[in-house]
Formats: structure tokens, sequence, C-alpha cells
């Protein structure tokens, strides 16, 4: 990455964190979108994660039944809270749709890609609620490790748990693969691209031997997910040329205003028509 490039990238990012209580700046910056969406290979900044994060509804009032929850898991290194990347996008479904409530996953969200304690907290959320709140749905936010997270929690849901599900959304999935109806680019649109996540790369280079963690053919064309990568993500789109630890890219969908607002519209269609 160009120098000069860097530095405003990284100014971008520090004046979205700046307004994290108020993220439509960082959304509404046509000038980060732009850079963001040419990216190819250019690193970014692994510490802007780390950054505390903040619930949006108070945990005591997000465990109550509601007519619906909005379960986000974030990305590895992410502190406890709502995903950076989903903030703007939680923030409006709920000023849009009354009685909704925000729940990020507890989980450590740690190196290890450890994902157990988080499917627990979600399978738990959702079955105990199918039988004490049988009216409330969900929308399911995963990015990143929290992707990995929520495809694994999708195939464990009986069908009953299932159906409470009307939304799906998953940024920076690790293990994306080919010729899924739910993969769409950063503007929202059907992805045809070969994109390979970097998890799912490993797999197949494994001979078969590691479990590729992916949507059932029945959810993939339920029209309930979308599935974004940024062009220039290595972790969903894996680029053996490129040395980034972390892309840029794979630290934007937060700032991304057609990956926040194609989502938006989505959940609020999908959480709607039910």
């Amino acid at each position: 990455m160009r120098p000069t490039f860097r530095r405003s990238f990284l100014a971008a990012l520090v004046t979205c964190v700046s307004a994290y209580g108020s993220t439509s700046n960082c959304t509404d910056d046509t000038t980060l979108t732009e850079a963001v969406n040419t990216f190819d290979c250019q690193c970014g900044f692994s510490e802007f994660l780390t950054i505390p994060h903040v619930n949006i509804t108070a945990r005591e009032e997000a465990i109550k039944c509601s007519s619906y929850k909005l379960v986000d898991a974030r990305g590895t290194s992410e502190p406890q809270g709502v995903s950076m990347m989903f903030y703007p996008m939680i923030r409006n479904i709920l000023a849009n749709i009354s009685d909704g409530v925000s729940l990020p996953v507890e989980y450590p969200a740690g190196p290890d890609q450890n994902t157990t304690t988080g499917e627990l907290f979600v399978l738990d959320i959702i079955k105990e609620s199918v039988e004490n709140c049988p009216n409330q749905n969900y929308a399911l936010f995963g990015y990143s490790q929290g992707a990995s997270l929520i495809l694994k929690v999708l195939k464990q849901l009986n069908h009953r748990a299932l159906s409470k599900v009307k939304s799906v959304i998953l940024v920076g999935n690790p293990y994306r693969v080919p010729g899924k109806l739910s993969s769409v680019n950063g503007t929202g649109q059907r992805d045809f691209s070969a994109s390979v996540g970097m998890f799912a790369e490993s797999a197949i280079a494994a001979g078969g031997n590691t479990t590729i963690s992916q949507l059932s053919k029945e959810m993939d064309r339920s029209g309930i997910t979308l599935d974004y990568c940024l062009a220039g993500d290595g972790v969903c789109s894996y680029n053996s040329a490129c040395p980034c630890q972390i892309p840029a890219s794979h630290l934007s969908y937060g700032l991304v205003d057609t990956v926040q607002s194609t989502a938006f519209e989505h959940v609020i269609s999908q959480l709607g028509s039910h």
C-alpha cells in the first residue's frame, strides 16, 4: 500500500471510530467506499479490530422475548459487543422495525478459531425461544470467524428452530466456496467468481480431511442468506500472492455503504414479510 494511501485509509478508519456512536459518517464516506472497492492486495491494520465495542441493546433487555432478535458474531480479536462490521446496519434495522433487540454472541473470538462456546450460546438462545417466545424471529450476522460460527449453528438447528431464522448476513467468510446462490459482491449483486475462502482453500488442499463449513443446499436456495466478499478480501477470496496478514478490505465491511444498505434492505424485507 502506498504510504499516502495507507495514512489516508487509517485516518478514515480513525474518523469512523471516533464517531462510532453515530456511524453514519462512516457509511456515507464515498471517498473511502471508492478506495475500498479498488483494493487488490492492500494490507490493513489489525489493531482497528481491537478498539472497544459497544452493545446497542442492554443485555438484560436483549435476552427477553421480543418480536425479533439481531444476533451477531464478531470476528477474530474483536472485543465483546456488536461487531464494527454490523453496527450501522443493526442500528438502522432497529430504528425501522419496532420491538426488536440486538444480542451480540458471547464467545472469545480468539486466534485459535474455537467457536464452540459461541455456537452453544446461539443454539441455546434460539432453542429456548422456540418454547418460551414462540413468536420471536431471528436475523443472524457473522463476520470472519463469526461467519464460521453462524454456519456451524445453522447446521445444528432442527427444522422448527431453523424456521425462526428469517435472515442471515455473512461478511468476510473464510469458508466461502464458488457456485452458491447466496454469494454476493460488495454491491449486493450475485457473485459468479470462483472465490474460495482461505479456510476452504486449506481444507481442499488437505484432501478432504478437513470439514468445510457451508450452507445447506436448501438454505442457500432459500433467499434467506447474503454472503458478502469485498474485492481484495483474501480471507473470503484467498490470494496466495498477497503477503498481507490481514487485507484492508477484510476490515472494511462496516464502512462500505453498498454493503450496509443492501444488507439492511435484505433484513428489513425478510423480517417484514413474516
